[in-house]
């Protein structure tokens, strides 16, 4: 019985975070617009609340560490994003893969829904996308970038923007939807 009881309530508190995080990514789209600025707004509201922290800080550093690696013309970028937190990419300029290696979130799709993804699973990026993702456990997800550049900073200035109105008019005029239901 006792073990009934506490099954009972691990389902009521998954629930309870679902919920938690579908509220959260859906009010980003609350129809104003472009996603983009919507997201944008978001991650203002996201700094100036005391949960948040800036990319490139000590604090988002320590809290979203980073991993590059450089070879034969690729960009390999890794992060870690703990359980619990929510976090939004910067605009990627190209198409390229990505991998979510470990844990399970929930993920803003382009057209405004929402999706709960799980490891292993790859994922094909295309130029133009921004991602809004809410960790429900302990997170690693992988971009790898044709490029050749050296150093981070080079290969962040080619791969990503944070102003979506430095893409091409074709990318966002055409933006189409990621699939993410291309497993591994």
């Amino acid at each position: 019985m006792i073990k009934k009881i506490k099954q009972y309530f691990q389902n009521r508190k998954k629930q309870k975070e679902i919920l938690i995080a579908e509220n959260i990514l859906s009010s980003i789209n609350d129809n104003r617009g472009l996603i983009w600025e919507n997201i944008a707004v978001f991650i203002k509201k996201l700094q100036n609340s005391p949960i948040g922290v800036n990319r490139g800080t000590p604090e988002g550093d320590e809290l979203f560490p980073l991993k590059h690696h450089f070879a034969d013309g690729l960009y390999t970028r890794e992060i870690f994003m703990p359980k619990g937190s929510i976090i939004a990419s910067l605009i990627h300029k190209t198409n390229h893969p990505s991998f979510l290696l470990k844990g399970e979130v929930s993920i803003l799709c382009d057209d405004g829904s929402i999706k709960r993804i799980k490891a292993p699973l790859k994922i094909m990026t295309e130029a133009g996308t921004q991602r809004v993702l809410y960790m429900h456990s302990d997170t690693i997800w992988v971009c790898v970038y044709r490029t050749d550049k050296t150093t981070v900073e080079e290969a962040e200035k080619e791969v990503y923007t944070d102003n979506y109105k430095e893409l091409s008019i074709d990318i966002i005029n055409n933006k189409v939807l990621t699939n993410y239901d291309e497993v591994i």
